[in-house]
């Protein structure tokens, strides 16, 4: 199965698809993004974003809201004085002075959080890293923010047409409804809706294109967004959200062999760096990672060539034909790899770990 979900850059997905591809897996976890000198980070649940305390700098938020002239610079001053004074938030200080009600500050705040975001959407040069292992602070978390409403918003404010345009079909290619459920969870706007109902009834792009009132470059926008929603795409396109195709019983252990190629070659990998204690790195790695996968995984080991041990249990029972044991399967194999590659991001540093992933992607896919 493709990681890219874990680790990559702009240049092969953009900012948009990577958050579908996180939000349709379900992930939970930090995404770091690093451009330059310039690091951001987004934090998940199941998919969806968590906003915690320290995910912003909240007075840089206050300076924000005196620039847009919606506080003075008096009311931060009060806010600082009392928040000193009392040894509390300036969230919580804004709001028992009255200079802000609880809904304005959380509304501030998402909208702080999204346009900080934004021109990432048309940003095609920038690496990142999904850590899995982040643990949320659940007594911290403000409030969530719905990744499928910032794909949408984020995308309607691109100006980089060039990068929409390379990740949309060319020239009068068929397209198809996929997964229009996903539009029920977002507020379209109405030329959204006019050009979604334009493409049911127009399934040839170039038609598309020649019976479109909004004119070329925002049509293209609108299927670029229905394409990272994932609820368009070729006729030959299969998303997470469609259910897979079961496999045979061959099938899935030509799947645990690729799987097992790759965990060969990590350990092959961090055994040239650090010795004989590679293996005592994975196999805490592969203990640490049992609490994040199914329980067809509990009892999985190490084997002294890197190889993962399944027991007979797991094979039976991921044979079954059934497709959700497969997507599980699936699921829990790219888990545990993203987890050995993190092992060797934290023993061996940034550098060793991109050249792996880079290595790995050439001894093949899962499915």
């Amino acid at each position: 199965m493709n990681n890219i979900w874990s680790q990559g850059s702009f240049d092969k997905i953009p900012f948009s698809k990577l958050l579908f591809h996180i939000w349709d897996s379900e992930r939970s976890g930090r995404l770091e993004i690093k451009k330059g000198t310039a690091e951001k980070r987004l934090d998940f649940k199941k998919g969806n974003i968590i906003i915690e305390k320290d995910s912003f700098d909240v007075k840089f938020l206050f300076k924000t809201l005196i620039e847009k002239k919606i506080l003075n610079s008096s009311s931060l001053k009060k806010c600082e004085n009392f928040s000193a004074k009392n040894k509390t938030s300036l969230m919580k200080a804004s709001i028992e002075l009255g200079i802000l009600s609880p809904s304005q500050l959380w509304k501030f705040m998402e909208d702080f959080i999204k346009e900080d975001f934004f021109p990432l959407f048309d940003c095609s040069q920038a690496e990142y890293f999904f850590d899995q292992k982040h643990l949320l602070q659940e007594a911290f978390i403000l409030f969530s923010i719905s990744t499928l409403n910032l794909i949408l918003q984020g995308v309607r404010q691109m100006q980089n047409f060039d990068l929409i345009k390379s990740h949309i079909p060319q020239g009068a290619e068929p397209l198809q409804i996929l997964s229009p459920d996903n539009l029920n969870k977002v507020n379209l706007e109405p030329p959204e809706e006019y050009l979604f109902n334009l493409i049911a009834n127009n399934k040839n792009l170039k038609d598309i294109y020649n019976f479109s009132e909004l004119g070329k470059k925002e049509t293209q926008k609108i299927v670029f967004v229905f394409f990272c929603l994932g609820a368009l795409g070729l006729p030959q396109m299969k998303t997470q959200s469609q259910s897979p195709q079961e496999f045979s019983p061959a099938e899935v252990y030509k799947i645990l062999d690729a799987f097992n190629n790759k965990c060969s070659y990590i350990f092959k990998y961090i055994s040239k760096e650090i010795g004989p204690v590679a293996l005592n790195v994975l196999e805490k790695c592969i203990e640490d990672t049992k609490s994040n996968v199914s329980p067809f995984f509990q009892n999985i080991k190490l084997g002294l060539d890197g190889r993962i041990e399944t027991n007979s249990i797991l094979k039976t029972n991921i044979s079954v034909p059934s497709k959700e044991n497969q997507r599980t399967l699936l699921r829990d194999l790219n888990e545990i790899l993203a987890a050995e590659i993190l092992a060797v991001k934290k023993t061996l540093g940034n550098d060793h770990e991109s050249m792996l992933v880079k290595n790995l992607e050439k001894i093949g896919e899962l499915n």
